[in-house]
């Protein structure tokens, strides 16, 4: 016990220290590390929500545009309100002649025979220009931001097509509502003058915003108050081609909390990792015998030839690992011993059963027959055509690579159980409770592949069938070789014995 109270204490020691010194490292370097970080995280915000808002428009402007080349749509009320269904992100579309008259408008409002000439959006549309208004209020009495692009006919501007989007109930609500920047975080988007096109207290919209006068450049981040004397993080964002703002806003305030929070949590987890320690420091030193003579009696058997695996429960922690390397070793000769055993049923070269493995697998077959659990059972010899020669002229290199492909081209037909190789250019496919037919088209198939893919090289294939032929499997392979040398006769052909 005397080992115990050491070890418990060392450990114990140990920790307090690293957590005294991690308490003063995480407090000096905290504030200063999360206010560059946090003003660096709410500009990039910044941008790409203002990424985020030009796309938005230009998909929009594409929309208007497209409205605008059509004199159907234009001209068509019912037409107009299904476009104008698809898309959300406009809630009234406007048509607007040369003059400024609405000609049309979609949804249910009645304001057709209205005059817009006076509106900016208009006079720059009927200019040849797409252009995006800040906010101003609509003679619904809605506060709406409107998105105009002349109507041109043979060269000559005609009207003008008008999209508005209503801030207190559009799309761009959907698009940032979802996105948090902590508990008293925000985003706000502002147009030319400043006026507050979105913000998550809607309240908010449609008023000047308090911070636009004070940001310079296209894009950064400063610390600053608020009209409510509270200190904020801002990251800002200033698109181009709207000469808009986007600003993302945290307030200060967050991370002093979310400080005092993770001190607390250090300091409780350096008192439950204390507990710990002694909890398992106990049961480690008075369990770890038990594991090590469990491994010394597992390695007898080993020595003995036996390979018996220990149960990887019921230990310490630290004996695990051991634990788990033995059974893996254990695990892996028992796989080399399979794969040996395999390697001798197998064709080193192609990967096909041998002929020793063939020899079982009739054995087999034989017993199937007598008990009458085969229903069919087809027997394939093949021979390829050419292959003496090939190997001659080309070389053993090049015949063992036929050799191989051959074997995937038999192999992807009827599988990699069922060929066997059983000697230099022959094979042999068995395969059992498939009709005559099938067996058949797979021989073709075979055939038709090797003809194709195998360099000067074709197959000949013989076929016999139970019951069909015989029913023996001596017989069957008489046949199937008889077969084989009717094919030899032309080359390239599949013979079936039809006795």
């Amino acid at each position: 016990m005397r080992f115990l109270h050491k070890f418990t204490l060392l450990l114990s020691t140990l920790i307090i220290v690293s957590s005294v010194i991690q308490f003063f490292t995480f407090d000096r370097l905290f504030l200063a590390n999360t206010n560059s970080l946090l003003l660096a995280t709410n500009e990039k915000a910044a941008k790409n929500v203002g990424e985020q808002l030009l796309t938005f428009f230009k998909n929009t402007e594409n929309s208007l545009k497209m409205i605008a080349a059509d004199p159907n749509i234009r001209s068509d009320q019912r037409l107009l309100d299904k476009i104008n269904e698809v898309m959300p992100e406009v809630n009234m579309i406007i048509i607007l002649d040369k003059q400024g008259d609405i000609l049309l408008a979609s949804r249910s409002e009645k304001i057709a025979g209205l005059n817009l000439s006076h509106r900016d959006y208009f006079q720059r549309a009927i200019k040849g220009e797409t252009y995006i208004s800040g906010v101003y209020t609509s003679i619904t009495g809605r506060q709406v931001v409107a998105i105009s692009t002349p109507i041109i006919e043979n060269d000559n501007i005609v009207g003008v097509v008008v999209g508005t989007i209503w801030l207190h109930e559009n799309k761009l609500v959907s698009m940032f509502d979802n996105k948090s920047f902590g508990r008293s975080g925000y985003i706000a988007i502002t147009d030319q003058r400043g006026v507050i096109v979105y913000h998550s207290d809607q309240e908010r919209v449609g008023k000047k915003g308090w911070v636009v006068d004070k940001l310079q450049g296209l894009t950064g981040s400063i610390i600053m108050k608020n009209y409510s004397g509270n200190e904020r993080h801002i990251g800002y964002n200033k698109v181009p081609e709207l000469d808009w703002h986007v600003i993302v806003s945290t307030p200060t305030a967050e991370l002093a909390e979310l400080r005092n929070i993770m001190l607390y949590e250090i300091l409780m987890v350096t008192l439950f990792t204390i507990l710990l320690v002694i909890v398992i420091g106990t049961y480690t030193v008075r369990r770890y015998m038990r594991p090590l003579e469990k491994l010394v009696e597992a390695f007898r058997f080993v020595k003995q030839g036996k390979y018996k695996r220990i149960a990887p429960y019921g230990y310490a922690t630290e004996f695990d690992e051991m634990i788990q390397v033995y059974n893996d070793t254990i695990s892996k000769l028992e796989e080399v011993h399979i794969s040996l055993v395999g390697a001798a049923d197998s064709d080193g070269l192609t990967g096909a059963y041998n002929r020793r493995s063939f020899d079982k697998t009739l054995e087999l077959i034989k017993g199937e027959l007598q008990s009458g659990s085969l229903a069919t059972l087809g027997i394939m010899l093949l021979d390829l055509d050419n292959f003496k020669r090939q190997n001659d002229t080309s070389g053993h290199v090049a015949g063992d690579d036929i050799l191989k492909r051959f074997t995937d081209i038999a192999q992807s037909v009827v599988g990699n159980r069922a060929i066997f190789r059983f000697g230099g250019d022959e094979f042999a496919i068995i395969l059992r409770n498939i009709p005559d037919t099938t067996f058949k088209l797979y021989a073709e198939q075979i055939r038709l592949q090797s003809a194709e893919k195998l360099k000067s090289c074709t197959v000949s294939i013989g076929i016999a069938t139970y019951p069909k032929n015989a029913v023996s499997i001596d017989e069957l392979l008489k046949f199937a070789d008889k077969a084989l040398y009717m094919s030899k006769n032309t080359k390239n052909k599949v013979t079936e014995y039809l006795g």
